[in-house]
């Protein structure tokens, strides 16, 4: 692999890593129906709230320790599958996220955070056409889904499909136009497809939603000298050395 092929996949996977943020953790909380436990035992719903408070203190071991012994006692409990996915997914262990994932979605298959975070674990082990089909069940489900139609368009782009990808990326931007990184990577595309003029507005705007974005300069950059507009390209490159020396 060339080294801007091992550079290109590097900014993709930095970008659709925002799949795991956001509204992630409501999941955690949601109510199942009520599941007592034995005399002077803790309850499910307990037990996940602990498991969920040593979650977000950052005590994965702690955590993960306490999802095990709700899913001894339920082993198909949705919730604490997923959770147990998060903490694989910050660790890295992507195929034991994956595992745990699809377990979730085998107890709700409703639950779409697992199944977009899925599609991020399989991009991430370089599954693309099966994190691909997961972001397009995301929309199948919810077709205005912003994070579901960014990071479609980013799996595509990363298959080489730069034309879907345009599609998809400015659906993604018809339901957030402020997102900078999704204007980034829209420029990469229409980059990708020699569309020059379009590519230097959709970088000019990421530049202009995040004024410090060194990455966004280069491909500037790059988009200048194929025009042929070398002292803009100059320019260009100049303020990404001073953001990113």
């Amino acid at each position: 692999m060339s080294k801007a092929a091992i550079n290109w996949s590097q900014f993709l996977l930095a970008a659709i890593l925002v799949a795991l943020v956001g509204g992630a953790y409501w999941l955690k909380t949601r109510p199942k129906p009520a599941s007592g436990g034995a005399p002077g035992q803790e309850s499910i719903e307990t037990l996940l709230a602990r498991g969920i408070r040593e979650h977000t203190a950052g005590s994965y071991d702690a955590a993960m320790a306490i999802y095990n012994t709700v899913l001894q006692r339920d082993p198909a409990h949705p919730q604490a599958h997923y959770n147990t996915a998060q903490i694989y997914n910050v660790r890295g262990q992507y195929a034991q996220a994956q595992r745990e994932y699809e377990a979730a979605l085998k107890g709700d298959p409703r639950l779409l955070d697992a199944r977009l975070n899925l599609g991020v674990v399989l991009y991430r082990q370089g599954q693309f056409p099966a994190a691909g089909e997961a972001f397009r069940q995301v929309l199948e489900a919810s077709p205005r889904h912003p994070q579901g139609l960014f990071n479609l368009g980013l799996t595509l782009l990363e298959q080489g499909q730069a034309d879907q990808a345009i599609q998809w990326l400015r659906a993604a931007l018809r339901e957030d136009p402020k997102r900078a990184d999704t204007h980034y990577y829209l420029g990469l595309a229409l980059e990708r497809q020699r569309r020059f003029p379009e590519a230097r507005a959709a970088l000019q705007q990421a530049l202009t939603l995040t004024p410090k974005h060194a990455d966004a300069y280069v491909a500037l950059a790059r988009v200048h000298m194929a025009q042929g507009e070398r002292r803009l390209a100059m320019e260009a490159l100049t303020k990404a050395a001073k953001l990113k020396p």
